[in-house]
């Protein structure tokens, strides 16, 4: 009958305590099985002898049960050391009832992985307590089932009083629809991105907060409800709010400068012979403030190559360029040079070069990879070009002051099909010119 039992049962029996169980235990102690059964315990339990013989022994010389939950053994059973748990029942057997103790029954049940579960549930339970972040779990109704420290400081009310209550009571009147939608994505296993939104406290006042949900999962794998992540972050809006004044204000009085900068500029060469060179003056005064509208919003990530070419290029005419490369970003600096570089190539191809044409083209390129950046500026379609006899300041600010800024080489080509200029940059050498991963 032992042997037919779905329970895990050994007898020790005799005064070697010979062992014998039945299948389900077999499986239990791995390796040992089938050497183990019919021989002396301590030749196959030697690892946990010194353990398990005072156990036996006590059940054997008192005739008393001994049985304790989740009894930790050291045991090395698939040929490695481990620490098991089971809970164990140990019964003396004997021949007759007057007779003493021959043998010992024990029926035993793993539960190592429960016990490790349990451990793991107490540590993640820890940290939810102590953590202080704002994390709540609701059901599908969105009624709040578990409220950690961290929520009841974020919102103000106690565990006891959100227990049961739905957790809508956070939400503002214009979001109350925000959780049902959260909701129906969470039913639907659509991820839910973390986000900022705002929440009410209990003193009735608005919270920004950034929200992470997840999933709660039964134990079939089910979904169950939703785990919501909340923190408070107050300082980083008032930041981002103070940051978007401060660069407000820079802008207005860097604009503020070069509209003074072109009034002085205005009166002081604006008759005469200075007429052209003062109409070549604002312009570049004017693609300097457009450049600058894009540096300051670009803040510190770096101002994006595409949108700053776009930006220098849009006073021509849109249908002659093409633009094409991927994603490139440049710091502030960089960004001024390259911007009063492209500009002076497009005013050269409008004075001389395929913008002087009706049906000329421009095609700006740049490729980004194997630590190499490399940007192409063609003209075509335009009447045919030849190097200048002299080097103007918009040959200098593209060879030089652009080669320098950048830490590399620009080089300019004039053939009768039109003008190209192009610059090789080491990716990364200096920080000036970086990919978004870079970044």
């Amino acid at each position: 009958m032992m042997m037919d039992a779905k329970a895990q049962i050994v007898i020790f029996a005799g005064d070697d305590l010979v062992a014998i169980y039945n299948d389900d235990y077999a499986r239990a102690i791995g390796g040992k099985h089938p050497s183990a059964f019919g021989r002396p315990a301590n030749l196959y339990w030697s690892e946990l002898w010194a353990d398990l013989e005072p156990l036996l022994l006590g059940v054997l010389t008192t005739g008393t049960t001994f049985s304790e939950k989740n009894r930790a053994f050291y045991i090395e059973r698939h040929g490695y050391p481990e620490t098991v748990c089971f809970d164990v029942s140990y019964s003396a057997l004997r021949d007759c009832p007057d007779a003493p103790p021959c043998a010992v029954l024990c029926i035993v049940s793993e539960t190592t992985e429960i016990v490790r579960a349990r451990a793991v549930e107490r540590r993640l339970a820890a940290i939810v307590s102590s953590t202080d972040a704002a994390i709540l779990g609701t059901d599908l109704d969105l009624v709040v089932t578990s409220w950690n420290g961290g929520a009841e400081k974020l919102y103000g009310y106690r565990e006891a009083e959100m227990i049961g209550q739905s957790v809508t009571r956070l939400l503002p009147a214009d979001r109350q629809d925000e959780d049902d939608y959260i909701m129906r994505q969470i039913r639907n296993g659509v991820r839910v991105e973390p986000h900022d939104t705002v929440r009410i406290h209990k003193d009735g006042s608005l919270i920004d907060v950034s929200l992470t949900v997840s999933p709660i999962l039964g134990e079939d794998g089910e979904i169950i409800g939703a785990s919501k992540i909340s923190r408070n972050i107050a300082d980083r809006k008032a930041a981002e709010r103070m940051q978007a004044a401060l660069v407000a204000e820079m802008l207005r009085r860097v604009k503020n400068i070069i509209i003074s900068v072109q009034s002085i500029a205005r009166h002081t060469f604006g008759s005469g012979d200075h007429v052209p060179q003062l109409q070549i003056f604002s312009e570049r005064l004017a693609a300097l403030a457009r450049s600058q509208d894009l540096i300051t919003l670009g803040g510190l990530d770096g101002i994006d190559l595409q949108s700053l070419i776009e930006e220098v290029v849009a006073p021509y005419r849109g249908d002659a360029f093409s633009i094409d490369g991927p994603p490139v970003l440049l710091q502030a600096q960089s960004a001024l040079a390259f911007a009063l570089a492209i500009h002076e190539l497009a005013t050269n191809a409008a004075k001389y070069g395929a913008l002087s044409e009706p049906g000329g083209k421009v095609a700006i390129s740049w490729t980004a990879a194997d630590s190499k950046f490399r940007f192409l500026w063609t003209e075509s379609g335009g009447p045919p070009v030849s190097k200048p006899d002299r080097t103007g300041f918009g040959s200098v600010v593209i060879e030089r002051v652009l080669g320098r800024e950048l830490g590399g080489k620009v080089t300019r080509t004039f053939l009768k099909s039109g003008m190209t200029c192009l610059i090789d940059v080491k990716l990364g050498r200096t920080g000036k010119l970086t990919t978004p991963d870079q970044a």
